[in-house]
């Protein structure tokens, strides 16, 4: 188990009626609507190469009045690396929900309020088709590559949910992402609503587009827009397309605002266009009608510096396996000599895992079990030289092995382990009552300790796996080794999340008994 966890950051509120705002004042789609976002973006700019001594091109003058570009911008991963990807689906007779969402690693205000956001509207859509969100696999493809790759829906019977993301700003402290969100119902009405929501790490702000905006100004931003729109011919001539709309309904539309290095980009639906309009208003031009989070988030982007994702270790990420459809995968026998590479590999994939630590390798190898801890992957008691207990007729020979090895992990790494994996799955009811522990085994074994391949075993573990699943495999065997990062991508791409044992179980383990696999 890790130790003491940092402090959660204090989440800010997500701003309540925001989905019904949003609704009311974006688009309807019609009845043939795509489940899949399609817009246009913004083709990232590319950047000269100057040959061998000749000066670079200088760059282009900044946009000085509104102007319609082809679409909101779509960052690539390697323009905001280092984010977390982040899947939920469920599915049932009558719907079909599926949500990604991407977020900074570790725990972060911007990640807080984007959980929190698109558990809102998953629930609330389940919650309003009469059915309870059930987590589950296989709904639409999942994976890490691309954080926001599109939450594909299609060929569901029934109502359906769909979001998506994409991250519209990344630059020095400051990310921006964006939610797509299509609802269609059984009948064939659809509609779609967007918001962008920011978070500065340096700050800890976080806030929707609309709070780029000092309240009561709306309207100014909006006449700039129409201004652009005009010009465009895409209203009329002397025309206010926005003309009757409250303050809370300006609002709603300026809640997909994407912040550039050159201005901001409003984009909403206009009157006569199947699709939604994007406006760049020049920051010069809305330096007035911004508020303290506008201002800081323009000046931060028009610096133009690298995104610079936060540090945190692999466990620091928050997993939700009521919301998430969560398996474990966990190894026995360690730490060996082979322990420190798969530990590479699984805070490079940030892949939490459980380990089950024989007592006398934790003395041999202090070091290696620390930096499990310190990863934030979980540790638990494996014993200390492996016997089978049921065939220990001492029950102080029970005890000594269980104890021992507890005091190895925790004078290793400070850390107390809070489960026990009894050797060859063996244990019974006078052993379980000797321990004051709950036993946990498995249910998907992918026998690799008969070394059968790395195919072998990412076939085994991908394949058998359900949500709640916990899978055994040993780091005592370099053909485990090898076959991990197609473990994780082949789990991944099926739809799971991984979790360590306790976080299937909430972070608290039952106090004892048999457990086999996580919450069904």
């Amino acid at each position: 188990m890790r130790g003491t966890r940092r402090r959660r950051p204090a989440r800010r509120a997500v701003p309540s009626g925001l989905a019904v705002l949003l609704a009311g004042a974006l688009a309807a789609c019609t009845a043939q609507a795509p489940i899949v976002p399609g817009a246009p973006t913004v083709a990232a700019s590319p950047v000269a190469t100057a040959p061998s001594g000749a000066t670079e091109p200088p760059a282009a003058p900044a946009p000085s009045q509104p102007r319609i570009v082809p679409g909101p911008p779509r960052l690539s991963a390697a323009e905001a690396p280092g984010l977390v990807a982040r899947l939920a689906a469920t599915t049932a007779a009558d719907l079909t929900a599926a949500v990604r969402w991407a977020t900074p690693p570790g725990r972060s205000a911007l990640g807080d309020t984007l959980d929190a956001r698109v558990q809102q509207l998953a629930r609330d859509f389940a919650s309003q088709h009469g059915a309870a969100w059930v987590p589950a696999a296989d709904v639409v493809p999942g994976g890490s590559s691309a954080p926001c790759r599109g939450a594909t829906v299609s060929g569901a019977a029934g109502a359906v949910l769909s979001v998506d993301c994409s991250i519209v700003t990344a630059a020095g402290s400051l990310l921006g992402e964006r939610l797509t969100v299509l609802r269609r119902e059984a009948g064939g009405a659809g509609s779609v609503a967007r918001e962008v929501w920011y978070g500065d790490a340096a700050t800890g702000a976080v806030h929707d587009g609309a709070a780029l905006y000092e309240p009561g100004r709306e309207g100014r931003v909006l006449g700039l827009v129409a201004e652009a729109l005009r010009s465009a011919g895409r209203a009329e001539a002397a025309a206010d397309p926005f003309a009757g709309l409250d303050a809370a309904a300006m609002r709603a539309l300026l809640a997909d605002s994407a912040v550039t290095r050159e201005g901001i980009i409003v984009t909403l639906a206009v009157a006569g266009s199947t699709a939604p309009v994007s406006v760049l208003v020049p920051g010069r031009l809305l330096q007035p009608f911004l508020s303290e989070a506008g201002l800081a988030a323009t000046a931060t982007a028009a610096a133009d510096e690298p995104y610079a994702a936060p540090s945190a270790p692999v466990g620091d990420d928050p997993v939700d396996c009521s919301f998430a459809t969560c398996v474990s995968i966990t190894f026995d026998d360690g730490p060996t000599g082979l322990t420190a590479g798969l530990l590479d590999l699984l805070d490079g994939a940030r892949a939490p895992a459980t380990f089950y630590v024989q007592g006398s390798s934790v003395q041999r190898a202090p070091g290696t079990a620390a930096r499990i801890a310190e990863s934030g992957h979980e540790l638990a008691n494996h014993t200390w030289a492996h016997p089978d207990l049921t065939k220990l007729k001492d029950d102080e020979a029970v005890r000594r092995e269980v104890e021992r090895t507890q005091a190895a992990i925790r004078d290793a790494t400070g850390v107390t382990a809070r489960s026990i994996r009894p050797p060859y799955g063996a244990s019974d009811e006078r052993v379980r009552g000797l321990v004051a522990l709950p036993f946990v085994v498995w249910d998907v074994d992918t026998v690799d300790w008969r070394d059968p391949g790395p195919e072998v075993v990412v076939e085994r573990a991908v394949g058998g796996s359900r949500r709640g699943s916990i899978v055994l495999m040993h780091d005592t065997h370099e053909q485990t080794v090898e076959a991990v990062p197609g473990v994780i991508a082949g789990l991944r791409a099926r739809g799971f999340t991984l979790a360590t044992v306790a976080e299937q179980f909430g972070g608290s383990l039952p106090a004892s008994g048999l457990l086999s696999h996580g919450p069904r």
